[in-house]
């Protein structure tokens, strides 16, 4: 009974919508004679197409960066991170980075996994920024 009372209501409402739905649309063609509407249109579809596109690789090569001291340890090279202040082991293409040189490289950072240091996958050597800044202890 309660499904029959659902069908009725439900065939009601769907009458209802479509008797106040507004009769068809009709497509209109762009017809002009006028050069600069025509230059206009084209160029805002070009920046519109240049806006996703910019979008897209700001989006895709994001963050894949580091700067920071090399320091060699017992598990291999790594580099603590000037940006976000996290220490990354390097892996891949490391055999330009000598320990203790301040350096950009480019790659791709791993996933975190507990409290081991992240993995950061070099696929280039961008810069060698010399020998790092000594700090100095304060007492």
């Amino acid at each position: 009974m309660m499904m029959l009372v659902r069908k009725i209501f439900a065939l009601l409402v769907f009458a209802a919508v479509f008797s106040t739905a507004p009769g068809f649309a009709r497509a209109q063609v762009l017809i002009t004679n006028n050069p600069s509407k025509l230059i206009g249109i084209s160029v805002g579809l070009a920046a519109v197409g240049a806006g996703i596109g910019i979008a897209t690789y700001v989006a895709l090569h994001h963050n894949h960066r580091l700067n920071g001291c090399a320091i060699v340890t017992p598990g291999g090279l790594q580099l603590m991170n000037r940006g976000d202040q996290e220490t990354y082991e390097l892996v891949g293409e490391i055999s330009e980075i000598q320990q203790g040189d301040r350096v950009r490289v480019s790659g791709k950072k791993s996933k975190k996994k507990s409290d081991t240091p992240r993995q950061f996958l070099v696929e280039k050597l961008e810069r060698d920024y010399g020998a790092c800044e000594v700090q100095r202890l304060e007492r």
